[in-house]
């Protein structure tokens, strides 16, 4: 009987998901190292440089990303059990932490005005937020916060992956019935498709 990811993960660790797992966060760390010479204030004559290197360095690691959302499908696919059951297990444990520490980035510039701080300080810590959040108004970080439901702000925008993981669990149970009654050659039409189309867009 063939046994899949899900079932296994039950039983042991699946060691080379651990270790993709790893090399994900490792190189996503990395990739943000990279933020501050993308960003980079300065006025250096190597600017240029700077910009260049930070983004071809950036670049080379960002497979970090659908390296996470891969390992995701690996584990959860085929989605064993009611799709409700599935949702009310996955969704709180996103969906909260997310809109809390959305709320907190985006009050992060007022809270700055409230305690007398500088507003470039909030440069330091999101050096691409823009000159609105430099008014460490309330208005404008309700603004943001309003938005939420629709868009990240530019004070949460690593919170983009969080959109797309909400979006993945919503579709992982509808997707799921199809991976497990589709034939093996329609799974290699399907996949097969879809890299054909990815390589002739990059094309």
């Amino acid at each position: 009987m063939e046994q899949t990811l899900s079932q296994t993960r039950a039983a042991q660790h699946i060691v080379w998901l651990d270790v993709a797992r790893l090399v994900a966060m490792f190189t996503v760390v990395c990739c943000h190292s990279a933020d501050p010479f993308n960003f980079y204030p300065g006025t250096s004559p190597d600017i240029a440089d700077i910009k260049f290197w930070g983004a071809a360095y950036g670049s080379i690691l960002r497979p970090c990303v659908p390296l996470f959302v891969m390992i995701s499908g690996a584990l959860l696919l085929p989605v064993r059990g009611d799709a409700s059951v599935f949702y009310k297990k996955r969704i709180p444990r996103v969906f909260f932490p997310f809109i809390i520490w959305s709320v907190v980035y985006n009050l992060f510039p007022w809270l700055t005005g409230v305690l007398g701080l500088d507003p470039r300080i909030i440069l330091d810590f999101f050096p691409y937020s823009g000159e609105e959040v430099m008014r460490q108004s309330l208005a404008v970080s309700l603004g943001y916060i309003g938005e939420i439901p629709f868009n990240f702000s530019l004070l949460a925008v690593h919170m983009w992956y969080i959109y797309l993981l909400i979006g993945l669990y919503l579709y992982l149970p509808i997707f799921s019935a199809w991976v497990e009654k589709a034939s093996e050659r329609a799974k290699l039409w399907f996949f097969g498709g879809m890299g054909s189309d990815v390589a002739i867009t990059l094309l």
